[in-house]
């Protein structure tokens, strides 16, 4: 399958590089999605409103501040109908999990790593 995984986490950039990293407490969402599945957060790095860490697909490493995410995943996570474009995340249909509480639970100061890896 042509496509991304994409992971949101109140995880640093370095307590995700530890061995053993993944706390699946702290996982926010996650869906798989098309090619265009990365277009969402890439075009909140083009606004200034996020910053790309890691760009290997292995994965993409991404930072932004609750703030600018969590209104996002508010919207929801449209089902992904073929190749997307656009600013709003889609996700094949049955692939995404949204911890509500966890969100709920989120300072919108708070940094969120996404990471989005590549699912060729």
């Amino acid at each position: 399958m042509l496509g991304w995984w994409t992971v949101i986490t109140t995880e640093t950039l370095a307590q995700r590089a530890l061995p053993g990293a993944g706390n699946k407490e702290a996982t926010l969402a996650t869906w798989e999605s098309g090619l265009g599945g990365m277009d969402w957060i890439v075009a909140l790095c083009k606004q200034g409103k996020a910053e790309q860490h890691s760009f290997n697909g292995y994965p993409n490493r991404f930072t932004a501040p609750a703030s600018e995410i969590l209104p996002i995943l508010a919207r929801g996570i449209r089902e992904h109908l073929g190749h997307f474009d656009g600013p709003e995340p889609s996700a094949w249909k049955g692939s995404a999990t949204v911890h509500q509480d966890r969100i709920d639970a989120c300072a919108h100061e708070q940094m969120l790593l996404v990471e989005v890896w590549d699912q060729s």
